[in-house]
Parts: C-alpha cells; structure tokens; sequence
C-alpha cells in the first residue's frame, strides 16, 4: 500500500548555499566548468569524481558552493553517485544535466527535454513502490521544471508540446513527422517539459521505442535519470532533470561514433541550460 513521504519538492529557493550538478560522463560536466567565480577542486572517492567550488551571481552579491559529481552510465552507477554525492555535498538542490535519445519527433538533435516525470522501464514499480519513498513514477521539482521552462524562454529557446500534452503516444516517425523533426533546426532549439524515460538498455527496436512512448509518453530516453531522481526523494532533496538530444531512438550505439560532434552539441546545449538555472538559483 503506498504511504505518505515527503520528498522536499517545491520549497523555497531563495538564500541557497549548496547546490549540485551531476552527470554521467566528462563532456557532460565540462560545460558546466564555467559556472566556477575562480579556482575549483578535484577529487575522486566512492569510484567516482567530484568538482567542488565557488559559483556567484551575475552581481556578485551572492554566492553557493557548487558540487559536481561524474557518476559514470548506468541505474545502478547513477544511483550509488547520487547517494555519495548527497553524503558529500549535502545539496539543497540536485541537477542531472546531460544528453539523451529523442522519442518525441518534435526534438531534433540538441533540443531539450525538461523531465517533469522520470520513469523506469524494464521495472516492476509497483513492488518499487512498497519501500520509500513509495513512488512508481519520479518527478523533478515543480518550482524547479517552472524555473528551468523560464530560464529556457530567456535563451530564446522555443516551447513544444510533450508527447503526453499532445496524446500523440503512438508517434511513429513517419514522414511528416520526419520533416518537422528535421526543419528544427532552422527554428532554433526547441525544448518540452515532459516524460523521461530510463532503461538498462540503449533501445534501437522500433516495437520497444513505441511501446516506451504510449506507455509512459517518454519524450526521450537515456539510461540514469529515475535513479538519481529515486535518491534524491529518499534523501527529501529538490532535483531537477535536464536532458538535450544527442541523436533519435533507434539509431545503433555504434553509429554515434559517427556523430560524435552531436554528442558534444547536446552536452554544451544541457549545460547552458543547467548554467542559467544556477544563475537564476543565486541571483
């Protein structure tokens, strides 16, 4: 039976002194580097890398310690970072910053997927949901997503509808589903606030791709977010997940070797994004 558990969601963000960052791999964080007011440090403990130091807003007048955490890809790598991450840095906020796989044919490659709901895939997540924080499905924070939507309109980033605001969980990619996708582009980065979906797997099946996207109207799918999201709820930490395109599901894993200029894009578009969210959390 599910049970009340308060997971620290929509607090106040105002006089924050400790935020995190953490990521699956290094190009992830690199972007993020430039958030630093001046020197940082360094360190590897609990198999994983830290990078800690001092962030200020525009004016100055504030100031946070700023944690990023390079947790390596995986549920399993994801969720124990997180939790080393929360031990160390002990975090008022948690960011996941990084790329994914579009499922939604409005993304193009480097468009953004603000994760309102994180899900599991390959997961029986009613027996998940036995034990706190008693959840099925994991959410960013409220105030977080809004904040994050915000700072995405200031970019000049341009709003399109999730694939669960559009009931379009069937979205195969036909041909004019292709050609909006590729015009994107054109218009500039696009971004949803909607589904993230999160496997074991790098999923290429086309069957399996559509069963992600009218079972849980994912908008793009990667391989760590619900885990960090999971530990970020038992720990009662605000997060927020922020996800930008480094290719289209149902290309092969080897195939992104091809385009790795793609994979560096949708690490930098991530980051800007992840970058104003901190401004704006101390401004």
């Amino acid at each position: 039976m599910q049970k009340e558990f308060s997971i620290g969601n929509s607090g106040d963000f105002s006089n924050l002194s400790k935020l995190a960052i953490i990521v699956a791999l290094q190009k992830e964080a690199q972007p993020i580097l430039q958030a630093f007011s001046g020197e940082y440090k360094s360190w590897q403990d609990y198999g994983v890398t830290f990078i800690q130091g001092k962030i200020a807003s525009n004016n100055n007048e504030n100031s946070a310690i700023l944690t990023i955490c390079i947790a390596g890809m995986g549920k399993c790598a994801a969720a124990a970072a997180a939790q080393a991450l929360i031990i160390e840095a002990k975090p008022q906020v948690l960011i996941f910053s990084g790329i994914a796989g579009a499922l939604n044919p409005r993304l193009n490659v480097g468009d953004i997927v603000i994760g309102k709901n994180l899900h599991y895939l390959e997961t029986n997540t009613q027996i998940i949901a036995d034990c706190a924080p008693y959840k099925e499905v994991f959410e960013s924070d409220s105030k977080l997503c809004d904040l994050a939507a915000n700072q995405a309109k200031l970019l000049g980033f341009r709003l399109e509808k999730s694939l669960q605001e559009s009931s379009s969980a069937a979205c195969d990619f036909s041909a004019e589903s292709k050609q909006s996708a590729s015009n994107k582009s054109e218009n500039g980065v696009a971004y949803v606030c909607g589904n993230i979906a999160t496997s074991d797997q790098f999923n290429t099946d086309p069957k399996v791709l559509d069963a992600v996207r009218e079972e849980v109207f994912g908008d793009c799918e990667e391989m760590e977010g619900a885990a960090v999201a999971h530990i970020a709820a038992k720990n009662s930490v605000p997060f927020l997940a922020i996800r930008a395109m480094s290719n289209r599901c149902g290309e092969s894993y080897e195939s992104l070797d091809v385009h790795k200029d793609d994979l560096v894009l949708a690490a930098n578009r991530a980051g800007s994004l992840t970058l104003s969210v901190l401004n704006a959390l101390v401004k």
